[in-house]
């Protein structure tokens, strides 16, 4: 399957993208991947980006999974404008995922209007939701494991894990179970990218992206 990812932070850090593709080797499946992303940028600046253009008009893919701004939301109309915008440029033989994000650590009560949100964009554009933000919150009910990076909004290594399995098993249409998608983020969670990748840490109170190697 050729999968394009187009979305910020919460689809390059950690590499959600490559932690799908270590999923779908597990599963005995091919994905090849391409990763549009910009830090706190959603869809409406990907829809100045030529690239995207490109990309999505020429590229030949099989899916393209959206992403739009999540820290803050900035609500419905939004996400739905964008939305719609960025799925008319889309084949009709390529399909269409909504990667649905989760709320910050201290804002719970966000998540209902984001999943309402990419629900609505959903049924309007004929595009199949990758349900992360509601796996997220309940994996967080249930599981001991740290979501969040320290800033209380990016994932960590886990949370991008659980992100990749979700999304994963979305794209392959697999039947969803809380304790699966559990053992699958745990896996995906030892994933070892190469040294020379950048990836994000907080430096001195700062976000730094620094080679991976220096970050282990």
């Amino acid at each position: 399957m050729k999968i394009l990812f187009i979305g910020n932070s919460h689809t390059y850090v950690h590499y959600v993208p490559l932690r799908v593709k270590k999923y779908f080797e597990m599963n005995d499946e091919n994905a090849e991947i391409t990763m549009l992303t910009h830090p706190g940028m959603g869809l409406d600046w990907h829809l100045e980006q030529s690239t995207t253009y490109l990309n999505l008009i020429y590229g030949n893919y099989d899916a393209v999974v959206l992403q739009h701004n999540a820290h803050p939301f900035p609500g419905k109309e939004s996400l739905i404008t964008n939305g719609k915008a960025i799925s008319e440029l889309v084949p009709e033989h390529t399909k269409i995922y909504l990667y649905m994000t989760w709320s910050e650590k201290n804002n719970p009560e966000g998540q209902k209007i984001m999943s309402e949100s990419y629900e609505e964009l959903s049924k309007i554009i004929n595009a199949k939701i990758c349900p992360v933000g509601d796996v997220w919150w309940k994996i967080k009910e249930n599981y001991p494991d740290e979501l969040y990076f320290d800033d209380g909004e990016h994932s960590s290594v886990f949370g991008a894990s659980l992100s990749a399995a979700v999304i994963a098993k979305t794209l392959l249409n697999k039947r969803f179970n809380i304790d699966e998608i559990y053992q699958d983020a745990k896996v995906l969670e030892q994933m070892k990218a190469d040294p020379r990748m950048i990836d994000l840490v907080m430096k001195d109170g700062q976000y730094a992206m620094l080679p991976i190697k220096e970050i282990i």
